[in-house]
């Protein structure tokens, strides 16, 4: 075949491997994800879980500190019901330190269902812990395995795309200019089609004049496709190579 069409049809075999590929490689980020969700679910449980004990344990400090301070304040009562002048004084004195005294038995009691929630809630991280394990342990070969495929398809097309881009330098640069447009801006329209024996355009199957037929054949210039746009070479030229 002319060498034109050879080096066109070759960079044009490259651009479909390297689509091929990409489209391969898109394929394996949902197997990925399917491995990769639940353990992202249950470790965004483990933090949520991790969080809400933190607050948890905080709240108790705070609560303990509170029940300390009322019973500072108790003392001061204390000390102030030893002074009272009458019994007025002495009930108003013995009705604020029931409250505290209430309001400490409040902190308290508050404080101890923290305590034993913060317990059950620490057990459950290291339960959360060793499933998350498990199923990392779990997951990991057939990680591994993915990741190796998505390894090999990146190097695949690395090493496609330098020999494009080799092939590329020996083309003219207007005629690859060409070829770029007809590939369209996402590269995804074949540039190159056959002209079929019949005269028809091998892409979107309408005939071809005559003069434009006696063209492709001889080789001499690139011919596109009234109809379609693609670049037509001769197909029982290329049937022989």
């Amino acid at each position: 075949m002319n060498e034109l069409y050879d080096s066109l049809l070759e960079l044009q075999r490259l651009d479909e491997e390297i689509t091929r590929s990409e489209a391969r490689l898109a394929e394996i980020k949902p197997q990925l994800d399917e491995i990769e969700a639940p353990l992202a679910l249950l470790q965004t449980e483990i933090e949520t879980t991790r969080t809400r004990l933190s607050e948890m344990r905080e709240k108790q400090k705070k609560l303990e500190q509170a029940a300390n301070n009322k019973r500072e304040r108790l003392k001061t009562y204390e000390a102030r019901l030893e002074r009272v002048r009458n019994p007025r004084e002495e009930a108003a004195a013995r009705a604020e330190m029931d409250l505290v005294r209430r309001a400490i038995d409040a902190d308290e009691q508050e404080s101890i269902e923290l305590l034993e929630q913060s317990r059950r809630t620490d057990l459950k991280l290291d339960d959360m812990g060793r499933n998350l394990q498990k199923l990392k342990d779990e997951a990991d070969p057939r990680r591994q395995e993915i990741l190796a495929a998505q390894q090999a398809i990146q190097d695949e097309i690395a090493r496609m795309r330098d020999q494009r881009n080799n092939q590329a330098t020996r083309i003219n640069p207007n005629i690859l200019r060409m070829y770029e447009r007809v590939r369209g801006p996402r590269g995804n329209r074949r540039a190159l089609a056959p002209l079929k024996s019949d005269g028809a355009c091998g892409n979107c199957f309408n005939i071809v004049p005559l003069q434009e037929r006696s063209e492709v054949r001889a080789g001499r210039d690139l011919r596109r496709c009234e109809a379609c746009g693609v670049i037509l070479y001769p197909e029982d030229e290329s049937q022989q190579s």
